[in-house]
């Protein structure tokens, strides 16, 4: 009874909401540690709460046995939950959780409807935050905004077979959706896309300044080595001059020299932050003498032994010799040489008596 589908659930696609994964992967969910655990009896709340802490990466399969990932299973549950649509937009709303987010928008591209899906995850084209995805043999760095990319444009995400979604274009024509999707650009030059349509003969005049106005943002973004922003231009013809990174750097050092003849100081700080300015990094110090120097660690083990019996031995050795080396002097045996020894143990010399019974 714990993997069967809420009865109040309402079908997805003509169908029960967890057979949008597929068979296969679904009772590997099913079987997982994680989900007979961590998952039994969860409620949309405790889904949200897990989302947030144990959540850190997403993905499908992975290893050999093609196990899956905490993502998968957490967007199961929710299939067989079925939460409220309000609560799905307040998971997509989350700011504070880049894995909230993205496990709402993966959720709502399985079950909702192509209009609310375009009107709720082209917002987060804005968000550009880092995630862990999990590949089947490694792991790789992607960002919100790729995998919401992946969602509107891809037919498989995660491993996952995606329902079929209609194009924008489709959607406006029927009057689902209110013209173009309002691009970042757009809203950074104050650029109405929604009624150039309108403009007549103006609107050539129009796009090409809005054209000049992007490549004049692209120049000021490649300047300051953006290397995105070189290739962009690249692609549109614009040449560049290969970067001199020495030449920079005997500037640097000229106005270096300029200023310790002047007698002002120059810290390490400002030299570094005069570097970054020009686009070139700088090895620090610190890393080369940390290769120069190989540090020497002692043993994890302990002594083996062996190398306590050699040791053993070692002392062993030296004693004798330094009895040897006595003998061979001729100092023990004599009075002078046991009064030397009772002086260092705190004791009175020999008597007479003493010497005499030790002389027989």
């Amino acid at each position: 009874m714990a993997n069967v589908t809420d009865p109040l659930a309402r079908p997805i696609h003509g169908t029960n909401p967890q057979n949008l994964i597929e068979y296969i992967t679904r009772q590997r969910i099913y079987d997982s540690q994680y989900w007979k655990e961590h998952l039994f009896g969860c409620t949309a709340a405790d889904v949200a709460e897990k989302a947030a802490i144990q959540l850190k990466a997403i993905g499908g399969s992975y290893g050999g046995n093609a196990k899956p990932t905490r993502f998968l299973s957490l967007v199961l549950k929710m299939l067989q939950i079925q939460p409220d649509d309000d609560i799905v937009y307040e998971l997509i709303a989350n700011e504070n959780f880049k894995y909230v987010r993205a496990l709402g928008a993966f959720y709502l591209r399985l079950t909702g409807r192509p209009a609310d899906i375009y009107e709720k995850l082209e917002p987060l084209y804005h968000d550009f935050r880092k995630l862990r995805y999990r590949n089947p043999m490694d792991w790789r760095l992607m960002h919100l905004d790729e995998l919401i990319d992946e969602l509107l444009t891809e037919d498989r995400v995660c491993g996952i077979a995606l329902p079929r979604l209609p194009n924008r274009d489709v959607l406006v024509d029927a009057g689902y959706l209110d013209g173009p999707r309002k691009s970042t650009v757009c809203t950074k030059f104050d650029l109405p896309l929604n009624d150039i349509g309108s403009m007549g003969d103006a609107k050539l005049d129009y796009c090409t300044k809005a054209v000049e106005r992007i490549e004049e943002e692209l120049n000021s973004m490649a300047q300051g080595g953006v290397a995105l922003a070189r290739s962009a231009l690249v692609e549109r013809g614009h040449e560049f001059e290969p970067i001199n990174e020495r030449k920079d750097v005997d500037e640097l050092k000229h106005m270096i020299s300029e200023k310790k003849e002047d007698g002002e100081t120059i810290g390490e700080n400002q030299i570094n932050k005069a570097l970054s300015e020009n686009g070139i990094k700088r090895k620090s110090s610190d890393k080369l003498k940390s290769k120069s120097k190989k540090k020497k660690f002692g043993s994890l083990f302990k002594t083996s032994a062996d190398e306590k019996v050699s040791d053993h031995g070692k002392k062993v050795r030296s004693k004798i010799k330094e009895s040897e080396n006595v003998k061979a002097d001729g100092k023990e045996g004599t009075e002078e040489y046991w009064n030397a020894q009772r002086a260092k143990l705190g004791l009175k010399p020999l008597k007479e008596s003493t010497r005499r019974s030790e002389s027989r």
